[in-house]
């Protein structure tokens, strides 16, 4: 039991030598400064939103009747969480909104719609959740590496103490390390949200309790990586292991699930086929109208109305039936990602990351659901005012009236939230599978370093 002590308290001296307080310090500042980053960004989302309600509310007062309404339509924004702030470039949207109005598809900008959600996005690293990812991982492998590659303090400890007595102690104490790193740099991230008036509210705090634990479990993944590298005798052999195993995991294998999902996203209709066959069904029923009452006036009303609510219940349904199915096309596509995601803890990371940040794929779903059946509200709005409540609106549409505003509340702005991708529980275990996996080898490799050694006396 003594000799455990002493090894702890030694691996901790080890763990705060100057070289490792730097290392860790440069990472802290980093990650903090890609927070200020991110805040200043939401800040301008914030002042964005603002202006945007006020501008669209101001639009509506210059239209001259509903017909201009229904045509130029209103614009949904899409409103990311506080939680954003920590995945500024690493999430699938960038910025969204789309066009709502009484024609024939759903328009959103920047289009994510249809094979386009799944192209690569610009970005990457250069947030909060990337660099814990880039460089976190790297400070892991190299606490991990250094632990067992000093081989005359390890002889000189087994002296005193038995093989696995001396790994456990030397493998937990650094693994504490390495779960203490990330919380304090959460902690203070948190801690900066907070004086800069950023409030996080507890559905949000839980999500990102949640994704520490995945930042944890998969630095502890690489730390296992760096341990079984640092057994090696050749240290150059053991050191381009790891070089070559880091690369991998965190460009290579999140790059071929990406090319993997865009290429099964060929598959998914082309959105302008779509636009096709929707622009048809609508030019029928503007066809259908015209050639049973002729161009619109007030003696011809009744018939138009009636027309109308014939499109209201029929048309367009089969217009959202397209919607529908290229949604779930969608769906298929994400489903496909997340649990291919989740087969390996980088790309876990990083899907998990997507989703906790209020800007992944399925709040793209989401916000396309809450589109799409918003489309018909609105539709309905405007052609009841066009037809049934403003004669005047019929008899040339000259007269100018007041239009009344559909929205009336928050319902041009979509506020996200965070969300667990598909498979979550399936990536944790399997991150915790490889961790104890790895474990078993490094401790085999170190049994069978200190062998090595002893045959050299």
């Amino acid at each position: 039991m003594k000799t455990s002590k002493a090894i702890f308290k030694l691996e901790f001296t080890l763990l705060s030598r100057k070289k490792n307080a730097i290392l860790f310090l440069c990472l802290f500042v980093l990650s903090l400064y890609f927070v200020h980053y991110g805040i200043g960004t939401h800040r301008t989302v914030v002042k964005n939103k603002a202006k945007f309600q006020y501008y669209e509310q101001e639009k509506i007062k210059k239209y001259q009747h509903y017909g201009q309404y229904g045509t130029y339509g209103m614009w949904i924004l899409f409103d990311p969480s506080p939680l954003s702030i920590l995945f500024i470039n690493s999430s699938t949207i960038t910025e969204l909104t789309a066009d709502v109005d009484s024609g024939e598809r759903l328009k959103l900008y920047n289009s994510f719609k249809g094979r386009t959600l799944f192209n690569e996005k610009a970005g990457g690293f250069n947030d909060f959740s990337g660099i814990m990812l880039l460089l976190g991982t790297l400070f892991a492998l190299y606490l991990g590496y250094e632990a067992f590659i000093h081989s005359d303090y390890l002889r000189f400890a087994a002296a005193f103490s038995s093989h696995k007595k001396l790994f456990i102690s030397i493998f937990l104490t650094r693994m504490l390390g390495i779960i203490l790193f990330p919380i304090i740099i959460m902690g203070f991230s948190v801690l900066l949200l907070r004086l800069e008036g950023i409030h996080i509210n507890s559905n949000e705090f839980i999500h990102l309790a949640i994704f520490l634990l995945v930042q944890i479990l998969v630095l502890i993944f690489f730390f296992t990586l760096g341990t079984i590298a640092g057994s090696f005798k050749s240290r150059f052999y053991g050191f381009s292991m790891l070089v070559i195993t880091w690369f991998v995991l965190v460009f290579l294998l999140p790059m071929t699930i990406n090319s993997i999902t865009y290429r099964k996203s060929v598959n998914i209709e082309a959105e302008y086929h779509l636009e096709q066959l929707k622009f048809e069904i609508l030019m029928g029923v503007e066809k259908k109208i015209i050639s049973k009452t002729g161009l619109p006036n007030e003696k011809n009303m009744a018939i138009i109305g009636k027309l109308v609510v014939e499109y209201l219940e029929k048309e367009f349904k089969q217009l959202e039936s397209f919607e529908i199915e290229l949604e779930n096309e969608m769906k298929k596509n994400i489903y496909l990602y997340q649990s291919l995601a989740m087969l390996f803890p980088s790309t876990f990371y990083l899907s998990s990351g997507n989703e906790i940040s209020s800007k992944g794929y399925e709040n793209f779903i989401d916000f396309y659901s809450y589109i799409r059946e918003l489309k018909p509200k609105f539709v309905h709005f405007i052609m009841m005012k066009r037809y049934f409540t403003s004669p005047a609106q019929l008899a040339g549409e000259k007269k100018r009236i007041q239009v009344e505003s559909f929205i009336k509340n928050d319902e041009n702005i979509f506020k996200s939230g965070s969300h667990l991708p598909s498979f979550f529980l399936y990536g944790i275990f399997a991150t915790v599978f490889y961790i104890l996996g790895l474990i078993m080898v490094s401790y085999r490799r170190f049994k069978e370093s200190l062998k090595l050694e002893n045959s050299f006396k």
